[in-house]
Formats: C-alpha cells, structure tokens, sequence
C-alpha cells in the first residue's frame, strides 16, 4: 500500500489529489518557503487532515489524477487557493504559471478564460480580495465577466 492510500479513507480522494497539487506548486521552484509550508498545513488542517497525513502528502511523489469537485464555486476557490500558494512567497514564476493553468484547465475552465482567470486572481491575492468576493466578480450572473483581464473594476 502506498503511503498517499495508508491516509484515512474518510477524506475522500478528492481532497488528497487537490492537497497533492497545492504541494506540487509550492515545490514548483524547488523550494518550499516557510510561508508556504505554513499555508500547506493551515490548508490541511481546515480540510481534516492530521500533522502526521499532511507530512505524508507533502512527502509524497506520485501522481493521480483530478477529479474536480462538481459545484463551480469550489473549483473557483480551489484554483484561487493554487494562486495564493504560488503567491505566497511573493515570486509567481512561469513554471507556477504552467501548473496553475493546468490545475484550472483540470478544474473544468476553458483555455480561453485561463488568462483573465489567473489574472484576476493574481490582483486579487496581491490586494488581499477574498476568493468569495472575486468568485462574485468573475461571475456575474453565471458567465465570466468581460470587464476584468489585469484589475478589478
């Protein structure tokens, strides 16, 4: 058995394969920060994971595939969460910007709104907005606004 499967099934794959991805951008530049490995565990924490399953997870190699959780809402704030790990150590370099789109385009957004998505999501974490408030602006009345590509109007 795999060190990633020895995890409580009562956190459903879902939340481990979400939780690999967040580790995966936080070592993207080879390094995990102490502010990342703080966001990591706060993260892990809030999703019911013990210290012991979030050293496992952040340990872990293996791939799997994800399965996006179905309600739009969690998608965006799970996309959001990925920016702000890349964030958090204040450079967001190409190779974060490559799994963060990839992690979007497996969350079931179009290539097409990747650019504005992202981008409103770096300004937003740059200026402390709160993911409920640029899900809000982002998708007004269920289509992706036209009016945001680099700020917030």
């Amino acid at each position: 058995m795999s060190q990633i499967n020895s995890i409580d099934p009562s956190h459903n794959s879902r939340n481990k394969e979400y939780f690999v991805h967040l580790v995966g951008i936080a070592k993207a530049d080879d390094i995990m920060a102490d502010a990342e490995l703080e966001l990591i565990q706060r993260i892990g924490k809030d999703m019911g994971f013990t210290d012991p399953e979030i050293e496992i997870l952040i340990e872990t190699t293996e791939k799997s595939d994800y399965n996006p959780p179905p309600d739009l809402s969690k998608r965006f704030n799970q996309v959001y969460e990925i920016v702000k790990m890349a964030m958090v150590d204040r450079v967001f370099d190409n190779k974060e910007m490559r799994l963060a789109s990839a992690f979007a385009i497996k969350s079931g957004f179009s290539e097409d709104e990747i650019p504005t998505l992202l981008a409103m999501l770096i300004y937003g974490n740059s200026e402390g907005i709160d993911e409920e408030d640029l899900f809000e602006i982002y998708y007004i009345k269920g289509k992706p606004s036209e009016q945001i590509h680099t700020g917030i109007n």
